[in-house]
């Protein structure tokens, strides 16, 4: 099998075995060596859509290095007969860990203290932090990676109330969580974090109203997809946070140094970093390898 992963970067590709390249598909024009190519793995960095994989006349399985589909034509490879494959999960962990990391950088002090820290001021005078103890945390979306996040809020001590249209009675009861609707979540929670897919149904989901609905000070994070949250109604309403961590952005791949919510101090945003460790790096390639093997079996 003729296979080609684009989106490779420095580290995959000490594990990926094959044609690695650091082009995404948009970056490609068509090539004759594309022509024989069965097998292409991508990132959500690529759109696989029509026009770019008509350029591959030859494929047949198309691997998404990602849990979310919605960077490819389903219904295209569905005509067309290539078959989709995703990663379900390389490591819920790892973002449970990033979601903690934007949440105790918030909750914490712990960039707001530098720009003193770094003039020579050291007080904690000005810098009263929030206890995740007994504070309570919605979380929206309860697939692995919510499940994963909730875990770790119940070893700091917090109340854990969940949202999502599917609801897990198992691992409420094993983890000792609560269902809510949206609105009474956004009411009640002192912290919320987003898990939920990006369909056309969640689109927005967190939008002016359920903003108006959440408390003064809350503190909200976003590991999920931008989508999920009216960025025009965040910036119109971003004085109401005590902190927001976003890890990913509405339009993301349009980013630029004029984006509205950076002239907000309590806004902190990684670039969609949260999946990215050494642990998720080797379990992506294994999965990716996994897959080729057992097609081509």
């Amino acid at each position: 099998m003729d296979i080609i992963h684009f989106d490779v970067d420095t580290e995959l590709q000490k594990y990926l075995k094959g044609d690695v390249r650091a082009e995404s598909l948009q970056q490609i024009v068509g090539r004759e060596e594309f022509l024989h190519i069965n097998c292409i793995s991508i990132k959500s960095g690529s759109k696989a859509d029509k026009d770019v994989l008509s350029l591959f006349p030859s494929l047949h399985l198309l691997i998404t290095r990602t849990v979310g589909t919605d960077h490819i034509d389903l219904d295209y490879c569905r005509k067309r007969g290539i078959e989709v494959k995703n990663i379900l999960d390389y490591g819920a962990f790892n973002i449970a860990e990033h979601v903690f990391a934007l949440l105790l950088a918030g909750t914490r002090n712990i960039l707001s203290t530098q720009s003193e820290i770094r003039s020579g001021k050291f007080t904690y005078k000005g810098h009263l932090s929030i206890a995740l103890k007994e504070k309570t945390l919605g979380v929206v979306g309860t697939g692995r990676i919510g499940l994963e996040v909730i875990a770790r809020a119940k070893a700091f001590g917090m109340t854990v109330i969940a949202y999502d249209v599917i609801q897990n009675k198992k691992a409420q009861e094993e983890l000792g969580y609560e269902y809510v609707e949206l609105e009474k979540l956004a009411g009640e929670s002192d912290i919320i974090t987003l898990h939920a897919p990006f369909l056309e149904s969640t689109h927005h989901i967190i939008n002016e109203k359920i903003i108006s609905t959440m408390k003064d000070g809350a503190v909200l994070i976003n590991t999920a997809r931008g989508e999920l949250i009216d960025t025009e109604a965040l910036v119109k309403h971003i004085s109401k946070f005590r902190f927001v961590g976003l890890d990913v952005l509405e339009g993301e791949k349009t980013f630029s140094n004029d984006h509205p919510l950076l002239k907000f101090e309590n806004v902190v945003i990684t670039p969609h970093v949260a999946f990215y460790s050494d642990a998720s790096v080797k379990k992506i390639a294994e999965e990716t390898m996994r897959i080729i093997s057992e097609f081509t079996e």
